[in-house]
């Protein structure tokens, strides 16, 4: 968990530099796709309150989305069709769209869908194989116990 806060921290102050794409939101969203937790949910908090106060937002209008969107992703990450790890690109096409959408709504600016969000979600697929590998090779579950 140590690693995945140090990795959200630097993703976000990457998104807020120099990349213009949603790091934090996206392995958020795979992290969610992947493992059921309710870390994702304070993780989702914290960081979009982070992300907000970065890219001088109004403080809890990321967190907020961001909630909708985890809480959104975990409870579809539930159904069969979950199973096939190709989903993550449209589901995060989709989420995404949502998400720019009401943040320019909400900040009355023109929605910046196509070419952002497209490269977004797109980005996303790589991002779901380096989280899955990470929780699967990386992290010791409680249930695992060494054999001396």
């Amino acid at each position: 968990m140590k690693t995945l806060i140090a990795i959200l921290i630097i993703a976000s102050f990457l998104q807020s530099t120099i990349l213009p794409i949603n790091l934090v939101l996206i392995i958020l969203i795979c992290r969610s796709f992947i493992k059921l937790d309710r870390a994702n949910l304070f993780l989702a908090f914290s960081f979009g309150l982070f992300d907000s106060h970065l890219n001088l937002l109004p403080l809890g209008l990321n967190s907020l989305f961001y909630l909708i969107l985890i809480q959104t992703t975990q409870t579809l990450s539930k159904f069969r069709l979950a199973g096939n790890l190709l989903l993550i690109a449209p589901l995060s096409l989709i989420l995404l769209v949502l998400y720019q959408q009401t943040i320019s709504l909400f900040l009355q600016q023109t929605p910046q869908i196509f070419p952002r969000v497209f490269w977004e979600s797109l980005a996303a697929l790589p991002i779901l194989y380096l989280v899955r590998l990470w929780e699967e090779r990386f992290i010791v579950h409680k249930d695992i116990r060494l054999k001396i």
